[in-house]
């Protein structure tokens, strides 16, 4: 049972996946399963169980950001566009024509597939490399209320059949740990995010709980991630994906929330 979690790891969200063209066959479902913070190498990660607990004043905030009882929540899904990266920059560098770099950027706003132009002063196959699907939060429309219960110590969320991937989790508001029904309790990793100009957000603060436990006397198990990401905007982003393990029985899920605090 143990080798189900060794091959099978979560996609993590990810500070940025950008996917050039000739590499979209391969990636796309990666792109889909991650989420860009920014652009550039991903977010660090540690061992399972080592990170150190969280400062008293950084899991005060986390506290804070974790919902309370009623809380009114957006379900989101992920998508992609397409956008240029560092291209305009480029073709002005070798001096290629401003009418096709506008038509170009022109076609991408639209959200179509532009074709390679010669004028540009690139070649074709460094034209591709500057085009990437970025990943894109999307609401699906769906608004739930969260079934979960806060005391002073504790947050835990409840059963619900539209949030049943949550159901069970359990965040200790004095360490920010986090308790699952597999009977592991993981600490959180405090990631400081990017303020470069192309981020995908705007995020100011981001948490990340890394899940891959085992215990072979009672077959449970899980490999995933958790995830809560604070936006400049107010919003509250908690994803978490996972594939667990329960006296045996399998189980996997994947589910997004957004909601303001």
């Amino acid at each position: 049972m143990l080798l189900l979690f060794m091959l099978f790891p979560c996609l993590p969200l990810r500070r940025a996946l950008w996917v050039t063209l000739p590499r979209i066959a391969v990636l796309s479902g990666v792109v889909l399963a991650s989420l860009a913070l920014t652009r550039g190498a991903a977010v660090p990660s540690t061992t399972p169980g080592v990170p150190a607990s969280l400062p008293a004043t950084t899991a005060t905030r986390l506290a804070g950001l974790l919902p309370s009882t009623g809380q009114v929540v957006q379900i989101m899904k992920l998508g992609s566009r397409l956008t240029a990266v560092d291209l305009q920059n480029r073709v002005l560098e070798v001096g290629g024509s401003r009418e096709a770099l506008q038509a170009v950027l022109a076609v991408i706003a639209r959200g179509g597939m532009p074709v390679y132009d010669e004028r540009l002063g690139i070649s074709k196959a460094e034209f591709g490399k500057y085009l990437a699907f970025q990943p894109l939060l999307i609401p699906t429309g769906k608004t739930v209320k969260l079934p979960v219960t806060r005391d002073a110590s504790r947050v835990t969320f409840l059963d619900s059949p539209a949030l049943s991937v949550l159901r069970g989790l359990s965040f200790d508001l004095r360490t920010g740990e986090v308790r699952i029904p597999e009977g592991f309790t993981i600490k959180p990793v405090s990631i400081t995010p990017s303020s470069a100009p192309d981020r995908t957000l705007d995020i100011k603060q981001a948490f990340i709980w890394n899940m891959k436990a085992y215990n072979a006397s009672t077959q449970n198990g899980v490999s995933g991630q958790l995830w809560l990401y604070h936006l400049t905007s107010g919003q509250v982003v908690i994803g978490y994906k996972r594939m667990s393990m329960i006296k045996g029985i399998p189980n996997d899920g994947d589910l997004m929330i957004a909601y303001q605090r």
